[in-house]
């Protein structure tokens, strides 16, 4: 390592955030712990350490090392993002105070923080207990979704459309952590997709969700970029600024959670990193926007990645397979070779019943694709998962 030549610390990263690094030529240390999926392999330095349950460990390990230019810790996953800013204050590195983080992990603080800055805000409750659910839900009114203010995924998530349903669902329910009570917005949910640096916030991409609807609302494809009327436009750039504003988050990708109602953007929740379910790769794909690069390059001051390029449209679609006959062995590679077809997984191993679908972990597979347009998208993806659904 150089002098000059800053050093990302990459925790856990995938192939594509060690190729950001490298091409804007960072030298790069790998922290990986060891119970979790291995990271790639690689020729940089390995930390091992149990990350992803504890930051102090890592902070000791980092600071005993020696660094001979501007240095920063980067995470892009849920608990990633959070460690990367715990590491980088306590280190005295560039990048995000903890506090943005810990807003965007609990639901009800965000809500708290951002109050009315963005947009009127969802009538919520916060219950530390399950004695406090019912009367909650008789404040806010039916129907309401009830969610753990740290949940992901879908997680915990419930719509109740009554009092019989809500009597039971509290019954039945663990309750290990605080829950939200919402009222229930109706409208177009989408995620916004956005990247913050010294200039500022810039919207990156909307993108247009699809869900299995009530009780659970676990998400079932996505498509970017969709566009919206000027007005709308508008309306939800402004949200969404103004919310990361009053969290005070300054680097990196953001993903929040809308739902365009008849009287305007409301938001739903947010969070410090990029959306999942592949929609950092779906980003590259349609746009050439690399949120990985664009991040380190603004917390380094290097120059931004070049402007942009695609105008493509990208997606991804969950299959379900057949819950009452367990899962063949499926080979993947017929349709991994189909036009467009960038991505193919298959979660439920052969032999094993699908599981029914409460929560994002439980789906059963997914294609990505990309197309010119959004026609040629949904031509591809609907053929993709006709042909992996097909009955062998």
């Amino acid at each position: 390592m150089s002098e000059t030549q800053p050093t990302a610390v990459l925790l856990g990263p995938r192939d594509s955030v060690v190729a950001a690094a490298e091409s804007l030529g960072l030298a790069v240390v790998i922290v990986d712990d060891p119970t979790q999926p291995r990271p790639p392999a690689t020729d940089w330095p390995v930390v091992e350490t149990a990350w992803t349950e504890s930051a102090d460990e890592l902070v000791e390990r980092l600071r005993a090392m020696e660094w001979s230019g501007p240095v920063s810790c980067f995470g892009f996953g849920e608990i990633g993002s959070v460690v990367s800013a715990v590491v980088n204050r306590e280190l005295g590195w560039p990048g995000n105070a903890p506090e943005a983080l810990h807003a965007f992990k609990d639901k009800a603080k965000l809500r708290s923080v951002v109050g009315d800055r963005a947009g009127k805000p969802v009538s919520h409750v916060v219950c530390r207990t399950r004695g406090e659910l019912l009367p909650a839900i008789e404040r806010i009114g039916h129907p309401c979704v009830v969610k753990p203010v740290d949940g992901t995924g879908s997680s915990g998530v419930r719509y109740l459309a009554d009092s019989g349903e809500a009597e039971k669902h509290v019954a039945e329910m663990a309750f290990s952590t605080p829950h939200l009570v919402e009222e229930f917005l109706t409208g177009r949910e989408y995620s916004v997709e956005a990247m913050s640096g010294p200039a500022g916030h810039r919207i990156v991409a909307v993108t247009e969700k699809a869900t299995t609807g009530a009780p659970h609302f676990v998400e079932t494809g996505h498509t970017l970029p969709v566009s919206l009327s000027p007005a709308d436009e508008a309306a939800v750039t402004e949200l969404v600024t103004a919310m990361l504003d009053a969290v005070d988050y300054r680097y990196g990708p953001s993903h929040t959670e809308i739902m365009l109602t008849a009287a305007g953007p409301r938001l739903i929740e947010s969070h410090g990193r990029p959306g999942g379910d592949r929609i950092s790769d779906m980003l590259i794909l349609a746009l050439g926007e690399d949120v990985f690069a664009q991040t380190m390059a603004a917390v380094f001051g290097l120059p931004v990645p070049s402007e942009p390029t695609g105008r493509r449209v990208a997606g991804i679609r969950y299959v379900t397979f057949d819950r009452t006959v367990p899962m063949h062995d499926i080979s993947t590679a017929l349709v991994a070779s189909m036009p467009g077809v960038a991505e193919v997984h298959i979660s439920v191993p052969a032999g094993q019943l699908p599981p029914s679908v409460s929560k994002s972990g439980d789906r059963h597979g997914f294609v990505v694709a990309v197309g010119d347009d959004r026609d040629e998208l949904e031509t591809r993806l609907e053929g993709a998962v006709r042909t992996l659904t097909a009955s062998p």
